[in-house]
């Protein structure tokens, strides 16, 4: 499937899903973030104005970064579905303090669905996760 046609689809289900809200709580994102495969949480700040942000890793390179004070999350993402997100929901808006064009900012408990959720932070992980040089996919996906 094509890249464009791969995300046409990814938006008219977004379209589809916007009848459901989220109910995904802090402790369900990290179980499912834990869930993934090799998947690591770090607190990498010292300041106490960051104490309450954790990232979700594979092979040391971030695919989520979660404030657990304020409930919301940055998840990597393609360009399209981040302009598909911001367009079709209101707990999706620009990534705070991250590349606006990779990277997506979600609230949690919002009008984004759950299952939107998941579906794109397995995709950061995968996308995370095949710009991994070769050798440190290999060690991750014994």
């Amino acid at each position: 499937m094509q890249k464009y046609e791969k995300n046409r689809y990814f938006c008219e289900n977004v379209v589809n899903l916007s009848n459901f809200a989220s109910t995904m709580n802090v402790e369900e994102l990290r179980a499912y973030c834990l869930g993934l495969h090799g998947a690591e949480e770090n607190a990498p700040w010292s300041e106490p104005r960051y104490s309450m942000m954790v990232t979700y890793s594979i092979g040391g390179k971030w695919f989520c970064i979660a404030d657990l004070d304020k409930k919301f999350i940055n998840i990597k993402c393609e360009p399209e579905r981040v302009v598909c997100m911001q367009e079709h929901y209101e707990g999706a808006f620009p990534a705070w303090h991250m590349n606006k064009r990779h990277w997506l900012s979600i609230r949690l408990e919002s009008d984004v669905p759950d299952a939107l959720i998941c579906e794109l932070l397995s995709g950061a992980y995968v996308l995370v996760l095949n710009a991994l040089p070769k050798r440190v996919r290999g060690a991750i996906l014994l």
